[in-house]
């Protein structure tokens, strides 16, 4: 009887056994009703959610109350006509209130047609902002959303050209997670920053099937502003690291990314945290997942290895350039030391 308890708790949002959530789902920056908000542990909206909000009323809000710890919110219409989902995903609750906006966008079912070749798959289609092509965007595949569905991922295809269209050929057949991003900056990789472009299929995980071309649309939205520690790949409410980026003679760096790893041997992986680029004076915030021993670093570029010329460096507080954190801990005047990267 306890298992069947908890599951109607799970499924009960409003009965002020964990933290407040709340917010609102907007369509072109209007209030959306009608939405039924979903919260899940990871990024795969078919699983079954751990919480549920009733239908959004006119003023497009709904709330929430989840235990502390990590969540991906999606919200739907009934008729399966609009789909939304939150920019930060995932999303940090702690033990204070949240306030969580989620954009909604019209979506469609994909169509299926035959593949020229019968042992293995294709996915196409064409990304929309507001119903026009998108040019210049990144479609990624994954495989696994415990990676947060952020990164390179399994493939990545050639920007969208001027009709938003992309296309993977020759997939074995499996079930995959599409997203769409673009960044200002045009890089491939990195954090999605205020003004960049995102999106995430309403119908993760897709089917790939041998001998089927699978036609898909991917409307994204405009990322909003917001706290830019929440910008990062790493969680709100976990350790706070700050300091300064600065050259070999002290003067302040812009525009360069402060990073963490959880390994000593760094790059081998996707960093636990990432910060939005640092300002004019240099300064950088980077939120951390939780208490531990992390290896930081600053770079001027985000993904593949550094390139010679590119500026890069490493925390020189310690030898091996480790800061040890604990929960909750803010640590300040972490000052990093960068230099163009010479070939040897």
């Amino acid at each position: 009887m306890k298992y069947l308890l908890l599951g109607i708790f799970l499924l009960w949002p409003g009965l002020g056994w964990g933290t407040a959530v709340d917010g609102r789902v907007v369509l072109d920056d209007q209030p959306l009703a009608g939405m039924t908000v979903t919260a899940y542990r990871d990024l795969d909206p078919s699983l079954t959610p751990l919480a549920v909000s009733p239908p959004t009323a006119d003023d497009g809000l709904f709330h929430l109350e989840l235990p502390p710890g990590d969540y991906a919110l999606f919200a739907r219409s009934s008729a399966g006509d609009y789909f939304a989902f939150c920019g930060r995903n995932p999303l940090a609750v702690g033990s204070e209130p949240v306030w969580a906006g989620l954009q909604a966008v019209a979506v469609s079912p994909p169509t299926t047609t035959p593949y020229d070749d019968p042992y293995s798959a294709a996915i196409v289609g064409q990304v929309l902002y507001r119903g026009e092509p998108l040019a210049d965007a990144y479609v990624s595949l994954y495989l696994d959303p415990a990676e947060d569905l952020k990164g390179q991922g399994y493939r990545m295809a050639p920007p969208t050209g001027k009709d938003g269209g992309f296309a993977f050929d020759g997939l074995p057949e499996s079930s995959y997670y599409l997203v769409v991003r673009k960044r200002a900056s045009g890089g491939r990789v990195g954090p999605i920053l205020e003004g960049d472009f995102l999106g995430v299929f309403a119908g993760n995980p897709i089917e790939a099937r041998a001998g089927r071309t699978l036609r898909v649309v991917l409307p994204v939205i405009m990322k909003v502003k917001g706290n830019s520690a929440n910008e990062t790949f790493g969680h709100s409410g976990g350790p706070l690291l700050s300091g300064r980026v600065l050259d070999r003679e002290g003067r302040p760096v812009a525009g360069v990314h402060v990073f963490a790893y959880t390994d000593r041997v760094i790059g081998h992986q996707r960093p636990a945290a990432v910060s939005p680029p640092t300002a004019a004076d240099g300064a950088y915030a980077l939120q951390l997942a939780g208490a531990g021993t992390y290896y930081v670093g600053a770079r001027q570029e985000y993904g593949d290895s550094p390139a010679p010329g590119e500026l890069f460096g490493m925390y020189e507080g310690r030898a091996d350039h480790g800061i040890e954190v604990t929960a909750g801990e803010t640590r300040e005047g972490l000052n990093i030391r960068v230099e163009p990267i010479a070939l040897q």
